[in-house]
């Protein structure tokens, strides 16, 4: 496997609650406006390719790419929840707010073939996932968070953990596997960790039993873009949206289910959104095709 060349990056720590919250800024800190990258289970600052594209594509431009090393980066994702990455996320916001930054975007990639970082390991057994689509998502609950509002978000291959959690467990192992970790949350067990025999093979750091329910059970806290929710659960999860959103999910993702209709999928997520921002996605998804254009 191909290492990237080495690159600078500059060091900002975060005041916030979350003791030692880390951001790196890659490009110029002249950069008028920010965007944020946030990857996600097992994934942290460094860890992605796409965001040395995204860096590379964005030189000379008003916007600078960051990272944020979260309480759930890494293998920390397993003792964490959506609602803390919204508060760290939510930390950086307001920092960058008081450096000047006029514009702040959230781009969240989630399980899939994202961009050149798949090629270059679909012919691995390896399996990434990725949960900052539902990060994007959960932050457009401003007043259940109380968080910095941002200008824009960037979904990136928005993809079910739980369903894709059927393509690596028979369903006899995920029935268990659930029935066990909630089981678990009823009995006052929900911040200890599941077997690790009962959890999938690509899990190989420890998990609670609310974590793992959260995302592989159906109507969890993860549980954004599963094909088979229905359209009021579709809507309360996007009706919330507030600022333009740009959703690009994988025509081909090879974690999606082949029966899976994505146009349809596709279309119940935009008719879901505000209407206000539709009208202003079309400038957003004319941007991102010029840039897409440059790959």
């Amino acid at each position: 496997m191909d290492f990237p060349a080495p690159f600078h990056v500059i060091v900002h720590h975060i005041p916030s609650q979350t003791p030692n919250l880390v951001a790196y800024e890659r490009g110029t800190s002249t950069s008028k406006n920010a965007l944020i990258f946030v990857g996600g289970l097992t994934e942290g600052p460094h860890t992605n390719a796409v965001v040395g594209v995204l860096a590379k594509k964005l030189e000379g431009s008003e916007y600078g790419v960051w990272e944020l090393r979260m309480r759930s980066s890494f293998t920390g994702f397993g003792y964490s929840k959506l609602s803390n990455d919204v508060e760290d996320i939510s930390a950086l916001v307001e920092y960058l707010r008081k450096l000047g930054k006029e514009k702040v975007v959230l781009m969240g990639a989630s399980t899939g073939n994202s961009l050149c970082l798949w090629k270059s390991l679909q012919h691995t057994d390896t399996f990434l996932l990725f949960i900052g689509c539902q990060d994007c998502l959960e932050y457009t609950k401003l007043r259940e968070h109380n968080s910095n509002p941002v200008d824009g978000y960037i979904l990136l291959n928005p993809v079910s953990d739980r369903q894709a959690a059927g393509l690596i467990m028979s369903q006899e192992e995920y029935e268990k596997s659930i029935g066990h970790a909630q089981k678990m949350i009823a009995d006052g067990m929900q911040n200890e960790a599941m077997p690790t025999s009962l959890i999938p093979f690509i899990f190989t750091s420890p998990i609670t039993a609310y974590r793992w329910n959260s995302l592989g059970a159906k109507g969890g806290d993860d549980d954004y873009f599963s094909w088979d929710l229905d359209d009021a659960t579709v809507q309360e999860k996007f009706g919330q949206v507030h600022k333009p959103i740009l959703l690009l999910p994988g025509e081909k993702d090879e974690l999606v289910l082949p029966s899976v209709n994505k146009t349809e999928l596709l279309g119940r997520w935009i008719q879901a959104c505000p209407k206000g921002v539709l009208e202003v996605q079309e400038w957003v998804g004319d941007t991102a095709r010029r840039f897409m254009e440059l790959l």
